[in-house]
């Protein structure tokens, strides 16, 4: 036998090509032995056994086969047929205009579970709904995260609107208590239209033959810049109500234009109220910025 003629199934030969690498070869002797390897495999394919087909699969395939063939011309009933006038490829029944006519075989759908009938078509129906129920909830939920973010923006502009309330107030005090002392005045025309700053003081010495407890209480007085007895400071700050600070604001607000043609926004002082309406924008923070929401 010559080499062409190799038997390459036998155990030398296979055993020297279990671990040669496939790939391009080298030599001729690897050349040579990538040739039987490739053989070798196609015919371990060949040789390698099919999965038998079932009984079902069997079935299937004879039943689309019939199917697939029209009526054989040997059979009764196409000779009971022929003998009415039919012929190969006529369709049945009187014909109509716009009419589609069927002339292949209908197609048989087998019923393979237990299921009872049109179950399919409430399965779809329920796979449907929860599709569509689903896509309601999560338009829902983008709705709802939508709602969040529209009153989380809101309270935002809220807590800015209030801090800056607080500021415009802290400063129309401050201003008023500084013109207020050019003008020679002792006490506000409102209280809290001046600061006023808590002093404490020890309580007064006890009598003779009485222990003084170096831990006496500490009452509480509140006073003007000025030394004089003054009501607790309100201390204006963003835990009171938004209304509260926008009426006390507009109140301070209105004796500083009226009483010393101040404006706070402006930073001016004008010499008279006419002076003040040809060039202060208005009496508002709006008016001067335009970008606040409290009036």
């Amino acid at each position: 036998m010559s080499d062409d003629e190799d038997d390459y199934m036998s155990a030398d030969i296979l055993n020297g090509v279990s671990d040669q690498p496939v790939g391009i070869a080298k030599s001729r002797a690897h050349k040579r032995q990538l040739q039987i390897h490739s053989r070798f495999e196609e015919t371990r394919e060949a040789v390698r056994p099919k999965r038998p087909i079932s009984h079902a699969e069997r079935e299937k395939e004879r039943r689309d086969e019939a199917l697939a063939k029209p009526i054989s011309q040997e059979s009764k009933g196409f000779a009971l047929m022929a003998k009415m006038g039919f012929k190969p490829g006529m369709t049945l029944g009187k014909q109509r205009e716009d009419e589609i006519r069927i002339t292949e075989p209908i197609s048989v759908d087998i019923k393979g579970n237990r299921k009872g009938l049109g179950h399919e078509v409430e399965e779809v129906q329920e796979r449907n709904d929860r599709v569509e129920a689903v896509m309601q909830k999560m338009k829902e939920q983008a709705a709802k995260h939508e709602e969040l973010i529209d009153d989380y923006s809101k309270r935002r502009r809220q807590d800015a609107n209030t801090k800056q309330l607080v500021k415009d107030i802290r400063a129309c005090r401050k201003v008023c208590e500084e013109l207020d002392h050019r003008m020679q005045k002792k006490i506000p025309d409102v209280a809290w239209f001046w600061r006023s700053y808590k002093v404490i003081q020890e309580e007064s010495e006890a009598p003779k033959g009485y222990y003084r407890n170096r831990d006496a209480e500490k009452e509480e007085e509140y006073k003007y810049s000025n030394g004089l007895t003054a009501p607790v400071d309100p201390n204006y700050d963003v835990t009171m109500p938004a209304e509260d600070l926008e009426e006390a604001l507009s109140s301070i607000n209105t004796y500083l234009r009226d009483g010393h043609f101040y404006c706070i926004w402006c930073g001016a002082n004008y010499c008279s109220p006419e002076d003040m309406a040809e060039h202060c924008p208005g009496n508002t923070r709006r008016s001067h910025h335009g970008d606040d929401d409290h009036e």
